[in-house]
């Protein structure tokens, strides 16, 4: 595993996923009163104040969200009746996509999940193999940060946990050239997005 997280690394630095990108285009960032960005520790707890006192766990699993302030690519604004939430017109300070390697070497890859076909999919149609891991995280990376800062993607679930979102990620098939698949990412505070799900809506 030291060897795929070290390959992956280099990976990352080959396709510049995260690098210093300058941000732009028509961001707004939600924000709910007394709902810290971060540290994750600190805004667990006080959303968890604010749901005793009957405040809305999607309002406040948006709040410090940021999206591209579009029709069909920032959460329905106000949430609901009284929604005392506020849209406001800031950009992030930096975007990073982050996709555990794991989702390849721990997932889709694995022989756990293998039932599921996912795996049939990447390396018998696809043509990868978990050697691939590092590759594709980074890739991932790369594109999803792009499509996010452009507003290329699909608001999807919006739930207690926060806002999900669909992108589409291009991969160069070894066997069958460009082929296009959905991947599912949640957004959290301060321009971070996280994979859940390298292909599919589960």
């Amino acid at each position: 595993m030291r060897e795929l997280n070290e390959a992956a690394e280099k990976a990352k630095a080959l396709f510049g996923a995260n690098d210093s990108t300058p941000i732009s285009g028509n961001w707004a960032k939600w924000y709910h009163e007394g709902i810290p960005d971060e540290p994750e520790d600190v805004r667990a707890e006080e959303r968890a104040k604010a749901a005793v006192e009957y405040h809305c766990m999607e309002c406040t699993g948006l709040s410090g969200c940021y999206f591209i302030d579009g029709a069909k690519t920032f959460p329905t604004y106000p949430h609901h009746q009284n929604c005392h939430c506020e849209k406001q017109d800031e950009s992030p300070n930096t975007v990073i996509a982050d996709c555990d390697i794991r989702k390849f070497t721990g997932y889709i890859f694995a022989d756990k999940y293998a039932y599921n076909g996912k795996r049939v999919l990447f390396r018998d149609n696809f043509g990868y193999t978990i050697e691939d891991s590092p590759n594709l995280k980074a890739e991932y990376e790369r594109q999803a940060k792009e499509k996010y800062m452009s507003g290329d993607y699909i608001l999807n679930e919006l739930g207690q946990y926060g806002q999900f979102i669909n992108i589409n990620i291009e991969l160069e098939s070894p066997k069958h050239g460009i082929v296009n698949v959905i991947s599912g990412w949640q957004v959290h505070p301060n321009g971070l997005i996280t994979c859940n799900t390298p292909y599919g809506d589960d």
